[in-house]
């Protein structure tokens, strides 16, 4: 039996409730003000999401792919932190917006990208893919569009 024979019909509305439940605490590590400590946050809740979503589709989640995984977001994490230091000083610049604002700003832009997450891996798994077979590049390239 495939992945895809075994995940029942109308499954993803649960795989959005996971994800869902991520964006919220990925708003709140977005929160954080420290530099490169928010990303690794981010990088941690992330992990998480696509543990629980592979739970949930019952697709084996090892620790070897745990690690690809994390090298995968790593590679993103180098710009994600420059981003996170320029954006905050970019923030702060703009005279009418608060840093009330700027907080908020940040903790949208952790949800966003925490969603986007989450609805590229249900794609993923709703078509039968494993975490083995996922393609990072793909991954960049369906982040874009989603």
């Amino acid at each position: 039996m495939s992945q895809l024979e075994s995940v029942p019909a109308g499954r993803e509305a649960g795989a959005m409730k996971i994800v869902w439940r991520y964006v919220a605490i990925s708003s709140g590590a977005g929160l954080i003000q420290v530099p490169v400590l928010d990303v690794s946050a981010l990088a941690g809740v992330h992990v998480a999401l696509i543990k629980a979503l592979a739970d949930y589709y019952g697709v084996e989640f090892s620790h070897h792919t745990a690690k690809a995984i994390l090298i995968a977001i790593g590679a993103g994490l180098v710009p994600g932190a420059i981003g996170s230091v320029l954006g905050r000083r970019a923030l702060a610049a703009i005279p009418f917006l608060t840093p009330v604002g700027g907080l908020l700003t940040m903790s949208a832009f952790s949800a966003v990208v925490s969603w986007g997450l989450g609805r590229i891996f249900i794609r993923h798994f709703e078509a039968g893919g494993t975490l083995a077979d996922f393609d990072v590049k793909h991954l960049h390239d369906m982040f874009a569009a989603a």
